[in-house]
Formats: structure tokens, sequence, C-alpha cells
């Protein structure tokens, strides 16, 4: 979770009381990341650290423009925001923002307390049972992660496990890539025995060089047997301005 607030009294207040909802309401061990500013916000959200929650105070400046950002990065992100009674409701209470859960200055001990636990009662009730259309659900040793489809760059299988990669982690769990071809059909595709690619993610296929090149400069190979697959997905996609090698 990420609490921004340039107030440390209530950037505190909010931490302690997430802390024991959170423990409350899920089994999961949360961390609690906390921005005295705008910048400090922002730069969390550069990193594209995976956010399930968060808590920001749009009364500082250029704070909304970065909620705005992080929800169209990580579309089942649950937005707390902290206004007060200057701010009107059509600035922050749009679809592109989404917020679910509001708190308005001056903040309260209480407010605080009642609007967190609503938060993360709603929130505990999306985690253990997921949209699967809208998020991919891994369960390990770790506990349950819930990943946009959106972060997904592809699947590898190995080591007898499937292992999820997003642009900067690593989720391994036990599945096959047959079934999850079957569950994902039409947004991911078979380019080899080994891997599963994310359609949205393709920028370019050397069909001569056996090799996808996925955004953000991720390569995965491109085995003989899928080709005729990934050829027949090319006829309806332009991935390199009508050209693929």
């Amino acid at each position: 979770m990420v609490i921004s607030d340039e107030s440390n009294q209530e950037r505190q207040c909010i931490v302690h009381y997430s802390k024991d909802l959170a423990g409350y309401f899920t089994d999961e061990n949360w961390k609690m990341i906390q921005c005295a500013s705008c910048q400090e916000l922002e730069e969390v959200i550069k990193e594209k650290v995976p956010v399930d929650m968060i808590c920001v105070d749009i009364t500082m400046s250029g704070a909304l423009e970065i909620v705005k950002e992080l929800r169209r990065l990580a579309p089942a992100v649950y937005v707390i925001l902290i206004a007060n009674a200057s701010i009107s409701p059509l600035v922050y209470m749009r679809p592109a923002i989404g917020a679910e859960s509001l708190m308005l200055k001056p903040l309260s001990e209480i407010q605080i307390q009642e609007v967190l636990r609503e938060a993360m009662e709603a929130y505990a009730a999306r985690f253990y049972k997921p949209d699967e259309r809208k998020v991919f659900v891994v369960e390990n040793s770790g506990g349950r992660s819930l990943i946009d489809y959106d972060r997904i760059y592809f699947f590898e299988a190995r080591d007898k496990r499937v292992y999820l990669n997003t642009e900067s982690e690593e989720y391994g769990f036990y599945d096959t890539l047959e079934q999850l071809d079957k569950r994902l059909e039409g947004e991911f595709l078979r380019c080899h025995r080994s891997f599963l690619v994310n359609k949205k993610k393709i920028v370019k296929v050397f069909l001569s060089q056996n090799r996808v090149v996925l955004k953000d400069e991720f390569e995965v190979p491109l085995s003989r047997s899928y080709k005729p697959v990934v050829k027949e997905y090319l006829k309806g996609r332009d991935t390199d301005g009508g050209r693929n090698h």
C-alpha cells in the first residue's frame, strides 16, 4: 500500500490503522510505502512498484495526475483520495481516476479509521473473490498475487513450473502452458513450447531468426512448430510498419 500525504501526523495515523485493518481482513503481509511529497510519489510510480492500494492527498499540486497515471498502469488498484471542501468533486470523481473511497480534510482519527475499515473490507472481498477476466491470480508459497493482464509480458515454462513475467517481477506457480493457452486464448499467443506471450507486448517478429521482440527489449524464442500460428496472427497485425523479418 502507498500512502502519500505531506502531513506526517496524518500519514502516520493512516499507516497505523492500515496495518491493523490489513491484518484483520487479510492473511497477506502488507508493505507500507510512505511518500511525503508528490515527487516521492512520482518516483514510486516511475519505478513501477506493484501497488494494490493507494491513499493520496490530492490537495498536493500534481497528485491527481499521478493517480490518473497509476490507474492507467494498474486498473485494478484500489484508490483512496484525501480531498477538502475547496476541491469540487467533479475534479476527482471521474472514470479516469476511479476513486473508491474518500476522506475529507480536516481529517479526524475516527474518519480515517472508518474509511480505511470500509476500504480494507471491500478490497479483501475483491482479493479473495477476484474477477479473473480483469486480473490473473497467482497462488504459491509466497501467498496470493493479483496481476493486471496489461502488466504481463510472457509466461515461461521451466523446471516443472510456469513463471509469469512482468517488466520487473517474476512469479512462479504450478500449471501448464497448455492449460493457460486455452484459458487466455485471444489475448496471448503461443510461440514456443516454453513461451506464451502477451499479444499487446509484441513489437517485432523476426521469422528468419526465430525470435519475438516484446516491449522494453524483452525477447523470447520462436520455434518452427509454432511459426504457422504466429504467421496467421501477423496477417491481421502490423508489427513493424507492415514488415516482419
